[in-house]
């Protein structure tokens, strides 16, 4: 199969802070997938930063994953993904650009909407709009101006003096909006035991990542004193990490960009389900491509965490042109993306292969 890609960096609203640091803008990789039969798809290769893998670095591995698809991958993409994935390595957002296209030519090409190929309900649900780190005033500030949405997520993990003084100022700035928090690996033990009640109190519903990635044994110790469920998002890589998280969490953040797109996703959510844990679906900042992949997936979990659309300014796929999370099904096949991806002024040229 032929790939076509666009390296596009996607600008930020405001700085995007977290525990590891704090950044204005963030590239992403659009691609377009061809068969021999000129049936089309579309994908997203938006970077797991803390991996250290430039998007540039994923635009030929793109190509050469593409290119190994066989011509009869849309029939069973999960299988044809499977074989790829060592070629991918710890670049899977590339593998997931390629699985998505995979998956939205093999959806567009039975006149299907992605959710009903692969039977899951109709997109469905709230996305949580996160409060990025930044200075106190600024948090309370944003959280102010988002009051009227229904969730908010709080990113945290400073330190602890910091983490209560801006969650309390989130929390009165914003009284009549359910918060959760993602403290991306920036507590210690101590910290997060001290900081857990407190957030409880303040209304908090669940912690995200609150230990570093790796601290496994500490987080199953936090996690039976914990007053709020605790989910893991760094800790969640693939299907192969989940099951050193068997006691130690109430549930899970699965990234299609972070585990290599739907096929993987689907596994860990059947994983997850039977382990009893609940399951958060989240993103990277990436484009209405990759969000609306997982929102594609959104009946088959119980919590979503796709604002990214809503954190940048230049998102390539116009609004409109993708189908809102409803209780109606999709109107058009596939992703449900109604603009020709190659056809998008904004986008410029393709970025060229060596």
């Amino acid at each position: 199969m032929r790939a076509t890609t666009w390296l596009k960096e996607l600008r930020l609203r405001y700085p995007f802070g977290i525990a590891r640091g704090s950044v204005d803008a963030l590239p992403t990789v659009l691609v377009r997938l061809e068969d021999e039969a000129r049936r089309v798809g579309l994908g997203e290769a938006a970077p797991v930063r803390y991996r250290g893998i430039a998007a540039a670095d994923h635009v030929p591995l793109v190509h050469v994953l593409a290119a190994a698809l066989p011509a009869n991958a849309y029939y069973d993409p999960p299988r044809a993904i499977a074989e790829l994935r060592p070629l991918a390595g710890e670049a899977t957002a590339a593998l997931a650009a390629v699985d998505i296209a995979l998956w939205d030519l093999a959806a567009r090409s039975r006149g299907l909407a992605l959710h009903r190929l692969i039977g899951a309900p109709p997109p469905a649900g709230e996305t949580t709009y996160t409060i990025a780190l930044d200075s106190l005033a600024q948090m309370e500030a944003r959280a102010r101006e988002a009051a009227h949405l229904p969730l908010l997520k709080v990113k945290l993990g400073l330190d602890p003096h910091f983490d209560r003084e801006a969650i309390a100022r989130v929390a009165a700035a914003a009284p009549n909006v359910r918060l959760r928090v993602d403290a991306n690996g920036g507590w210690t033990l101590a910290d997060a035991r001290d900081l857990l009640p407190y957030l409880a109190d303040h209304g908090v519903e669940l912690v995200e990542q609150p230990l570093p990635r790796g601290a496994l044994w500490q987080l199953g110790d936090l996690r039976r004193r914990s007053p709020l469920p605790i989910y893991a998002d760094e800790d969640v890589q693939d299907l192969a990490s989940l099951a050193a998280l068997r006691g130690r969490v109430d549930g899970i953040n699965v990234k299609l960009m972070k585990c290599g797109g739907v096929s993987e996703a689907l596994a860990m959510i059947a994983f997850a389900r039977r382990e009893g844990w609940g399951v958060l679906l989240g993103c990277m900042i990436e484009s209405r491509i990759g969000l609306a992949a997982a929102a594609q997936l959104s009946g088959l979990v119980d919590a979503l965490d796709l604002d990214a659309h809503m954190l940048t300014v230049n998102d390539p796929v116009p609004p409109g042109s993708v189908d809102e999370l409803s209780a109606e099904p999709p109107a058009l096949p596939g992703l449900g993306i109604g603009v020709a991806l190659d056809a998008a002024d904004e986008l410029g040229k393709p970025t060229p292969v060596a």
